[in-house]
Formats: structure tokens, C-alpha cells, sequence
């Protein structure tokens, strides 16, 4: 099995000048928690996900969480600066190239891709152009998929099986008869 036969197809994207703001929208309308970020050439340029929204922000470690994360935490109004935050740019919290695996990889390589990187997506790209994404959830359907499969092929296995005894016996019985 391979990259292409598990993948979704259709991916929402976003680009690197689109806000904060209009990308958590497009997240939460496709029900996604990443998107791949494009370049005007539909290029892979890197990967927003909700981590990206919830990660401090500043270039001190101790920096607290976004002003707009207090919004939901405890504080009805919007600060002036909430709503700066929300004007910022994709590009400003993206992570930039991500890792990504080709449409021709072996499923195993991606599970081990996504495992080693500790990442929940994985963009499945062709060219440097983005032609898929593989989530967790992609890979359990394949397994579900995979198992269903090989229950039926066993299944058929013990049918033939048995008919192949039943053949034999019958041959064998022609020939005590003759």
C-alpha cells in the first residue's frame, strides 16, 4: 500500500498572507485541525495546525499563552491587542517546511515518518506541489480497511479449503467405486 491509496485527496489549503483569524475559520468549517500553507504557485510552503494558535508567542520562554487565548479562558472583551494578534499572518506562525513524504511512499514509511516526527498530518506532495494530506485518521480507515480484507479472505480461504476436502473426497469415492 502506498501514500496515494490512503490519502485524502481533496486539501484544504490556506495561503502564507491570509490571517490567523481566517485560517482557524477555514479549520473549523472543514473540520481540520491543520492546514498546508501555498504559495501563489500552489507550492508547499508549510503547515498551520491548532498548536500554532495556542503556542506562546514572543521570544522570551516564559511568555504566556496568546492575550486572545484569554478571550475563551476567562475574559468576555477584546483587547485592542486580541485583535491585532488576529490580524496576524499565517506566514508569522506557520511551522515553514514541513515534512512531507512523496505520493509513491510505502505506508510504513509514513507511519514511521509521522511517528519519529511526532506529527498528527502528513502533506503528500508530487513536485513540490501538494497532491494530498495523510492524517491519523486516514491511516486507522486503512487499517479498519486492511483488517476487514483479510477476515474476508480468510474466510474465503476456508471456503475453498473446504470445497477442495469435499473435491477430493468425492474423487476418492469414484474411485473405491470403479
Amino acid at each position: 500500500m502506498k501514500a496515494r491509496d490512503v490519502m485524502t485527496r481533496h486539501v484544504v489549503s490556506v495561503g502564507p498572507n491570509e490571517t490567523i483569524l481566517e485560517a482557524g475559520e477555514l479549520m473549523l468549517r472543514h473540520h481540520v485541525s491543520g492546514l498546508p500553507v501555498v504559495d501563489a504557485n500552489e507550492r508547499l510552503i508549510g503547515i498551520v495546525t491548532e498548536r500554532d494558535f495556542l503556542r506562546p508567542i514572543g521570544p522570551r520562554a516564559d511568555d504566556r499563552r496568546p492575550r486572545w487565548f484569554e478571550v475563551i479562558a476567562a475574559r468576555p472583551v477584546i483587547s485592542e491587542s486580541t485583535e491585532l494578534r488576529c490580524k496576524r499572518k499565517v506566514a508569522e506562525v506557520m511551522t515553514p517546511n514541513p515534512v512531507t513524504v512523496d505520493d509513491n511512499a510505502p505506508i510504513d514509511e509514513v507511519v514511521r515518518m509521522m511517528e519519529t516526527h511526532r506529527i498528527k498530518r502528513l502533506p503528500v506532495t508530487r513536485e513540490s506541489r501538494i497532491v494530498g494530506i495523510i492524517s491519523r485518521e486516514n491511516l486507522m480507515r486503512a487499517l479498519v480497511r486492511s483488517i476487514h480484507k483479510t477476515k474476508a479472505w480468510a474466510k474465503q480461504e476456508e471456503i475453498d479449503r473446504g470445497r477442495l476436502a469435499e473435491l477430493e473426497r468425492e474423487a476418492w469415492l469414484h474411485r473405491t467405486r470403479t
